[in-house]
């Protein structure tokens, strides 16, 4: 059983700004995007989408700074360093974001931990909320557990679609240092795109 979410046990974030800008965008977040190749390459392919960019990591988020810094202002592309879940809680509205992305997640494999792997997470609840309706959710993972744990609770927990179930093939063009490194060694790249429907 997973636990009800709360978001006044969320803190705010001290740097905390809200996003009414966007309100009115196609907007995307990818959570935990890393040094950044994802969000750059996305934002330059999809002009007239807004990409928020959240990674929490210090070290990680200063290669993805110094990488945006060699390239020309990408009007379309926000990144944010601080935890997703805190930023997405208060700083989100609800019905308003089009696509999230979990590219390569931390799989927390261990059975304790399971509750900070994000299908499993209470916090789950609330993002979904946040989807604007046939918004989608994509996520990717090289842990076969992670994709079938995700696939399961996705459809009867959640009550999403999928639209997409794939592997990801070796010829395509990486998302992800992540994805080009599983790729190269031979993983099984899963490729799971969530779908939310007010239907249900």
């Amino acid at each position: 059983m997973i636990r009800s979410f709360s978001r006044l046990q969320v803190p705010v974030p001290k740097d905390f700004l809200k996003l009414e800008a966007f309100r009115h965008s196609p907007l995307d977040i990818e959570i935990g995007c890393g040094v950044g190749y994802h969000p750059l390459q996305y934002a330059q392919e999809n002009p007239e989408r807004t990409l928020i960019a959240i990674e929490q990591t210090k070290e990680k988020f200063e290669k993805f700074a110094g990488r945006i810094s060699h390239h020309k202002k990408i009007s379309n592309l926000v990144p944010i360093h601080g935890n997703a879940v805190a930023w997405i809680t208060h700083g989100i509205e609800i019905d308003s974001v089009n696509r999230y992305f979990l590219l390569y997640p931390n799989p927390n494999p261990k059975e304790k931990l399971r509750n900070k792997r994000w299908f499993a997470m209470p916090f789950m609840k609330h993002l979904i909320e946040t989807l604007k309706d046939k918004g989608t959710i994509t996520l990717a993972t090289n842990e076969q557990f992670y994709y079938e744990e995700a696939k399961e609770l996705g459809i009867k927990y959640w009550g999403l679609k999928i639209i997409e179930d794939r592997l990801v093939k070796k010829e395509e063009k990486p998302r992800t240092h992540f994805e080009k490194k599983y790729l190269m060694r031979g993983d099984a790249c899963f490729n799971l795109v969530f779908q939310k429907s007010n239907e249900n």
